[in-house]
């Protein structure tokens, strides 16, 4: 990955694979992959209200503009992403 014309390349290559390898495992163990667009605000997004804000990566902790919730920045992704996933 040291080379920045390959870096991308490489990259992509093993994303591609770790995703085939969950797919085939899944299919193997009788569950499911479900995959969720790239650009999906799961860390911008409250899990709680669904307000959007702007969040720089240095910032650990998701302090909600609108319902006031404090979560960790992780959690609140991973919310996201079981909301996205199972919605209610």
């Amino acid at each position: 990955m040291a080379n920045h014309k390959l870096a991308g390349a490489v990259g992509d290559a093993n994303f591609y694979e770790f995703r085939r390898q969950l797919e085939y495992k899944s299919k193997m163990y009788g569950s499911s992959v479900m995959v969720v667009d790239r650009f999906f605000p799961s860390t911008k997004k409250c899990s709680k209200c669904g307000y959007k804000q702007d969040m720089p990566l240095k910032e650990r902790t998701f302090n909600c503009g609108g319902c006031g919730l404090s979560i960790n920045r992780d959690l609140n992704a991973a919310l996201n992403l079981e909301h996205q996933a199972y919605p209610s």
